[in-house]
């Protein structure tokens, strides 16, 4: 399946006005459904295409493309065009509040930045879509959630204790919704979402870069369906 190639023209001009239809920010368990998003980040626009639809025929249950990826916008319409909106997806690594916009336009259900940038917020607000700011230390997290995020992504999780790391935070600040992002292994997913994380974001876990430069979708698709398996059990106990 070739990637569709809708352009910022088009959107501006009104193309697929059901997509573009300014709207409510949608709730968090809306956006992430099953707990899991698939994050791609690749240098291969076609790669990344068809190894986050192998994601979602796995189980993935939401999709986040970073700006890393060229024609970024276009895989996002792509995807919300080939799922029929049943899938969100969302744009990540946005380091600058015009990016917000063009995200918006694309049709992105949430927004995901790798540090505190309140100016990111704020655009986000203007434009009704979940926010989710990235932060580290508790400092921060504090932070996040004043300047306006939704959602506050810990990252990078792995390196500073993984799960062990999450629980040490909820003591202080429980009831905060946190997403765990980086270094996050699909064997990890359970003790996150046990300790009520909303939300697991998998890269390397999900979309090897072996098997993205081989086009290998079938270990996609094997992930996905282990991550999911494992996402739906936890959330079942």
């Amino acid at each position: 399946m070739s990637l569709p190639t809708p352009t910022r023209s088009m959107a501006r001009e009104g193309a697929s006005v059901e997509v573009l239809s300014f709207r409510r920010v949608k709730s968090i368990d809306h956006v992430f459904p099953t707990g899991l998003c698939g994050v791609i980040r690749t240098d291969s626009a076609d790669a990344a295409f068809q190894a986050c639809l192998a994601a979602i025929e796995g189980g993935i249950g939401t999709i986040e493309v970073t700006t890393t990826v060229p024609s970024w916008y276009e895989i996002v319409r792509g995807l919300i065009g080939t799922t029929l909106g049943k899938v969100p997806v969302g744009v990540g690594t946005v380091w600058d509040p015009g990016a917000v916009e063009d995200a918006k336009e694309a049709g992105a259900d949430f927004i995901v930045t790798p540090v505190l940038l309140p100016e990111v917020a704020e655009a986000c607000r203007k434009v009704d879509v979940l926010c989710v700011l990235g932060a580290l230390t508790p400092t921060e997290i504090y932070h996040a959630r004043l300047a306006g995020a939704n959602l506050v992504k810990i990252f990078p999780v792995g390196p500073v204790g993984g799960p062990d790391y999450i629980k040490s935070l909820l003591g202080p600040m429980g009831g905060l919704p946190l997403w765990a992002s980086g270094g996050v292994e699909i064997d990890h997913i359970a003790a996150y979402l046990r300790l009520g994380v909303k939300a697991v974001g998998l890269t390397g876990a999900l979309f090897p870069a072996e098997a993205l430069a081989k086009r290998d979708m079938e270990e996609v698709r094997s992930r996905a369906s282990r991550a999911a398996e494992a996402a739906a059990a936890a959330r079942a106990d």
